[in-house]
């Protein structure tokens, strides 16, 4: 069964000040640890067409349209057959061990839980027979019947970054160099 990977960079990052899908070794970076971990295809949502050549990998733009993430998860969940592992591309922690735990789960699906207990569905693991609701308002809604699993070990790994001062309180911490 092929696993197709989903990385979203298309979003402006204001919050941050800086494009995200850039930082830390970007993309390209999340596309190694995927593919060491077995992924067979990763595709990156690069947001807009323009995006596109910005990423060397697999891109597509998000549907015209779209009004929020949940429905560009909705459309591409319709679009690449097989399970989806959605990944952030500001998910500067996440490791080939953290992929790996995810794609344990590809047949029954999987939310996991950050070091914190909460649900992180930009990290999910949507199964090929899932039936997602089409008037979901919110990712979270979209994924609410996909179960939630505990990470173990890797509850950092999925962890995501909206702010400097989020980046800088990890690098005080050693976990981002």
């Amino acid at each position: 069964m092929t696993v197709t990977a989903l990385v979203f960079a298309g979003g402006k990052s204001r919050r941050m000040g800086e494009d995200k899908a850039a930082m830390f070794g970007g993309v390209d970076r999340l596309c190694e640890v995927l593919e060491q971990a077995g992924v067979e295809r990763v595709v990156v949502l690069a947001g807009s067409e323009e995006r596109i050549s910005l990423f060397s990998q697999e891109a597509v733009a998000d549907p015209e349209g779209a009004e929020g993430l949940h429905q560009v998860v909705h459309w591409a969940w319709e679009r690449f057959e097989g399970p989806l592992l959605l990944v952030p591309c500001d998910a500067f922690l996440l490791d080939i061990a953290a992929v790996e735990f995810l794609l344990q789960h590809v047949t029954e699906g999987a939310v996991p839980l950050d070091k914190n207990g909460q649900r992180q569905p930009l990290f999910a693991v949507i199964p090929a027979d899932a039936l997602l609701p089409e008037n979901a308002s919110s990712v979270g809604e979209l994924l609410a019947a996909i179960p939630s699993v505990k990470p173990g070990l890797h509850g950092e790994a999925f962890t995501n970054f909206n702010t400097p001062a989020e980046v800088l309180h990890h690098r005080e911490e050693r976990r981002l160099v």
